[in-house]
């Protein structure tokens, strides 16, 4: 087992300037919470926090009467900024589910042999985050490639069955870093499947394509998919089906049954393929992808099952990376996001949406910008715009849109549903 370079530390640097008349409890004891994020002394903040617990008791002592000089809602803060590198609010702070491990077979444990399984390993990865092929075009990609075992986090060697495997581990970080510079595309979250229909049009006439004929074609189609991100899924074929839908009604086009039989297996993302066999092996095929707003199709005339497949792949793959997938671009090219979040009321509300924010993919940072009432003002840095952030965002649940439109009043504002 070997790394490929040394890990760094991180850090965290707060600036917090504050009214203290507006924060959350007694003045006193919000400084010894600030006294306790470090352990090692720091004299200029234990005068200001000398200083600051003075103020506070004669500003409690004065109150006594009132129990709410005790604890103040966070709604009368005026203002916060807070600086930070680290702290779980930048990309630089990792958990293992930040790793990415991908296994290549290899022959041997040869320094080529490491290179090799390396840059296979590294390749794989950009795809299946990207899942466009033209990413690996990109000089900036090609060079990391070329220096591929740099650009791991962890190798090591595993033997199963007999044979050996290489086991790449590579950094999220990294990985987004380098199709940013690509200025290239990841997909957000979770996407649904493509469900697969085949007709096909032969000798013997029509019919769907679930024989065994057929089989060494679904293998590639399926295979072309998962290395894209995609998952690839067909149907049974069964009465069920057959009373929806005929080999006629797909060469007719006629689409309406499709979606309704497709609904039978929750699938809304369809490819549809009307295979004409000719003499030899070649194959003359139309790719229809369907969806709720969107119909594209797509014909070829080939002789082996990559070049059938490659059309029907490229089309469907384009526009599921129009839906699902967020471009990331340079730093030189890119500005910040502002966001406005509210019902964040208390030290406990702000400190869960600055965390739960901070782990959206693909953000390098997230800078609290003010207070303002229970309104928590944030930018964010490393997504483009308000579509990619709400795909980014689509499996959250304790954060709810509640504008998506930048140009509105207020811009971009969320309500937080935590507790």
């Amino acid at each position: 087992m070997r790394r490929s370079r040394t890990g760094k530390q991180s850090f965290s640097l707060w600036l917090i300037i504050v009214d203290l008349k507006g924060m959350v409890g007694p003045a006193e004891q919000i400084v010894d919470t600030l006294e306790t994020r470090s352990d090692q002394p720091h004299p200029a903040r234990n005068h200001w926090c000398i200083t600051v617990r003075r103020n506070a008791q004669r500003r409690d002592l004065s109150n006594r009467r009132s129990s709410a000089s005790y604890c103040l809602s966070l709604c009368q803060w005026t203002w916060v900024a807070i600086l930070l590198g680290a702290m779980g609010l930048s990309a630089g702070v990792q958990s293992q589910s930040d790793v990415l491990v991908m296994r290549v077979d290899v022959e041997d444990r040869s320094e080529l042999t490491i290179d090799l399984a390396a840059a296979k390993a590294l390749r794989r990865v950009l795809l299946q985050h990207s899942g466009d092929p033209a990413l690996l075009t990109d000089p900036a990609i090609q060079k990391a490639l070329a220096s591929a075992r740099s650009q791991l986090a962890l190798y090591q060697f595993e033997r199963v069955e007999g044979r050996i495997r290489f086991v790449a581990h590579i950094d999220r970080v990294l990985l987004e870093g380098l199709i940013r510079e690509a200025n290239g595309t990841v997909w957000a979250g979770e996407r649904p499947p493509v469900f697969l229909w085949l007709v096909i049009d032969d000798a013997n006439g029509r019919r769907f394509g679930n024989t065994e004929a057929e089989q060494p074609l679904w293998v590639e189609f399926e295979a072309a998919f998962s290395a894209l991100g995609l998952n690839l899924r067909r149907p049974l074929y069964d009465l069920t089906d057959a009373t929806l839908v005929s080999p006629d009604t797909l060469w007719r086009r006629d689409y309406g049954p499709v979606v309704e039989a497709s609904a039978r297996y929750g699938m809304t993302h369809l490819l549809v393929g009307r295979l004409i066999s000719l003499s030899g092996d070649r194959t003359i095929a139309e790719w229809t992808y369907l969806q709720e707003t969107a119909e594209q199709s797509v014909s070829i005339q080939a002789d082996t099952h990559a070049a059938l497949i490659e059309p029907g792949l490229a089309m469907t793959m384009a526009e599921m990376r129009r839906l699902f997938a967020v471009e990331l671009k340079t730093e030189a090219v890119s500005q910040p996001l502002m966001i406005s979040i509210k019902n964040v009321v208390s030290l406990a509300d702000y400190q869960a949406v600055t965390q739960l924010v901070s782990g959206i993919q693909t953000l390098g940072q997230v800078r609290p910008i003010a207070v303002e009432g229970e309104i928590l003002r944030l930018a964010l840095f490393g997504v483009e715009d308000a579509d990619s952030l709400i795909r980014l965002m689509a499996s959250q649940t304790e954060l709810q849109w509640v504008n998506t439109n930048p140009d509105a009043d207020g811009g971009l504002l969320l309500s937080w549903q935590g507790s």
